[in-house]
């Protein structure tokens, strides 16, 4: 029996030890004709998910399966095929693409184009580029993938806000954002900060209520001359996408399901460099300060100290320190404070036809866990769509999509140092934690009253464990937007069609605060509630002849009305009653402007 037990555990290593065998690293750098290098190149094992990107100096690095194929892309370059059947460095030269001039693109108003019939610059992405990506936001994806178009993220928090010019910033004094555009309809993607109700802190965009497995295609529209048909709308650029509800065609024959499942890790990117060699103290003597400038090195083995908490304020809390000591070494509490997030994304397409009508509908959950702790964001997203010839002349188009998001983070408002600029901020008395503090082993809440403990004398400073637990920022969007439209066709080459589109959402968003934190120590509590309108009504003419087969006339004319209505209203409420309550009346003071003095009431109306 001993010898069959041994036999299988020798087999069994072996098979680790292959499994093991069959992935090599592999390096090297992407670069142009001229030897420059060639940033954001796409670098994938063939026939794989498995792929990374190139950094700035054109320089990749991941694993793949031994023997594998590599296949590296960018925009305006050739796609190359390389072997890495042994791994190593790998150096490349990519070619410049000969573009083909015969692409059919989607412009204003969901008319389609040939490329070479348009007389500026325009840059599409299709849906392959944006499926099975670990990030929710699909403006995100755009990165590297649309030249001309810069993308910077607010912050590294889950469903936090994005920023997106086009061919730079284009004001002084008001927003750079291009107009959206959903399967024809102009759609909100503002972060909705009217009133400074945000004071400092994070909130989503309103394009991440697009769901990324939806999008059939993307088309970035770059030049005055691209956005005329949406006037001043269209200053900044226009960002086209086109959803596979609303971009159904009746060319189907069968019913297909697709169902796509993703799961990634996301963890802190960056963290500032701590000692190890040196504890918390301030020139040349250990004590309670906010630094590790005390010049006392660790020992092996550490000194014990007495602990931070054994003082007569917190003997009644934690009898149990009193007189208790700790361990003088470096406890990596900043490090250890972030944790690995986790993002899923489950979708399902149902698509099909029959003759004279053709269907399209989905649904997708969206659970990222940030690596920040208390930061998570949930989406569920429901979309149908389709269209059917009614008569020899008449096609009806039409397809609805609805959001619900929630979105949750800690405090997050810029700091310079201990506390934060504005409001509140977890990072603030996060980072210049001294390594000496175990931040993630002493308590962080005093049981008797719920308030902040931390490591100084006088507890000046909120322990970031208790603004995890105790404040908190969140915003929930239900959303709905879509269109219905009427084609006639007069003749085989004049046609009239009436578009009605719609963009409607309700956003509560939500900042609560426990009293006994050491920023805003009596509590407060924010809630504002956002309601926002979009109705857009279009009639287009469109006439197409082909007089030879160089020469084409195509005339589009027509008539538009658009409605955007907002409506903003809030309260702001402090001094809480009862620790961890959240109810205005649980409050001493009510008022309608926020931290900063701002009103929280607010109302817009823009008709065009």
């Amino acid at each position: 029996m001993r010898k069959k037990l041994s036999i299988l555990t020798g087999m069994l290593l072996l098979c680790f030890q292959l499994a093991i065998a069959q992935t090599v690293d592999v390096s090297g750098k992407v670069t142009d004709e001229n030897g420059n290098p060639v940033a954001n190149a796409s670098v994938t094992e063939r026939g794989t998910k498995n792929g990374t990107t190139t950094d700035a100096s054109g320089v990749f690095k991941f694993s793949v399966r031994r023997n594998a194929t590599l296949e590296i892309s960018s925009i305006g370059f050739e796609t190359l095929r390389i072997s890495a059947a042994s791994g190593g460095t790998v150096n490349v030269k990519l070619s410049a693409a000969n573009t083909s001039l015969t692409e059919v693109v989607v412009t204003a108003s969901g008319i389609r184009r040939e490329k070479k019939a348009l007389g500026y610059a325009v840059a599409t992405v299709d849906k392959k580029q944006l499926e099975l990506r670990p990030e929710g936001d699909p403006m995100r994806l755009l990165q590297g993938k649309a030249p001309g178009v810069n993308i910077l993220n607010s912050s590294g928090i889950s469903g936090s806000g994005t920023n997106i010019t086009i061919r730079g910033v284009s004001t002084l004094t008001g927003s750079s954002q291009p107009l959206f555009v959903v399967d024809g309809v102009p759609f909100d993607g503002s972060t909705n900060s009217q009133g400074s109700f945000l004071f400092g802190n994070q909130t989503g965009s309103r394009f991440f209520d697009l769901d990324p497995n939806n999008i059939e295609s993307i088309s970035v529209l770059k030049g005055l001359s691209a956005t005329t048909l949406y006037g001043s709308l269209g200053r900044n650029g226009v960002v086209l996408i086109t959803t596979k509800n609303g971009g159904v065609r009746r060319d189907r024959k069968k019913t297909e399901i697709t169902v796509n499942q993703s799961v990634f890790t996301n963890v802190v990117a960056n963290l500032p460099e701590y000692t190890e060699k040196y504890g918390n103290g301030f020139n040349n003597a250990i004590g309670n300060f906010f630094s590790n400038w005390a010049s006392i090195p660790f020992t092996d083995p550490p000194m014990k100290l007495p602990h931070p908490y054994d003082r007569p304020a917190l003997n009644g809390s934690f009898p149990e320190l009193k007189g208790a000591k700790y361990e003088f070494k470096p406890y990596h509490g900043v490090k250890n404070f972030f944790q690995t997030g986790i993002v899923s994304n489950t979708s399902v397409n149902v698509s099909g036809g029959g003759p004279g009508a053709a269907f399209n509908a989905n649904y997708s959950n969206l659970n990222d866990k940030g690596f920040t702790p208390g930061n998570t964001v949930t989406r569920n997203s429901f979309g149908v769509g389709g269209n059917v010839k009614l008569t020899n002349k008449f096609t009806l188009n039409a397809s609805a999509n609805f959001v619900t998001s929630d979105f949750k983070t800690p405090p997050t408002a810029s700091s310079t140092g201990s506390g934060a600029d504005n409001g509140v901020s977890v990072f603030g008395d996060l980072i210049y934690t001294p390594t000496s503090v175990d931040l993630m082993g002493w308590p962080y809440q005093n049981p008797a009253d719920g308030s902040s403990v931390y490591y100084r004398n006088g507890n000046d400073i909120t322990n970031p464990r208790w603004t995890v637990a105790n404040s908190r920022v969140q915003q929930i969007t239900n959303r709905a937007y879509g269109n219905v439209q009427l084609r006639y066709d007069l003749m085989n080459n004049i046609a009239f069609t009436y578009k009605i589109g719609f963009d409607n959402y309700s956003e509560q968003h939500i900042h609560k605060h426990n009293k006994g934190g050491q920023e805003l120590p009596l509590g407060f509590y924010r809630t504002v509630s956002a309601n926002r309108a979009i109705w857009d009504h279009s009639l287009i003419g469109n006439y197409n002849t082909k007089i030879n087969d160089d020469i084409t006339i195509g005339v589009d004319a027509g008539v538009n009305a658009y409605t955007n209505k907002y409506k903003q209203f809030g309260q702001y409420s402090s001094q809480q009653l009862v620790f961890d309550l959240f109810d205005h009346s649980n409050f001493i003071q009510q008022s309608k402007t926020g931290e900063s003095g701002a009103d929280l009431d607010f109302i817009e109306d823009q008709m065009l």
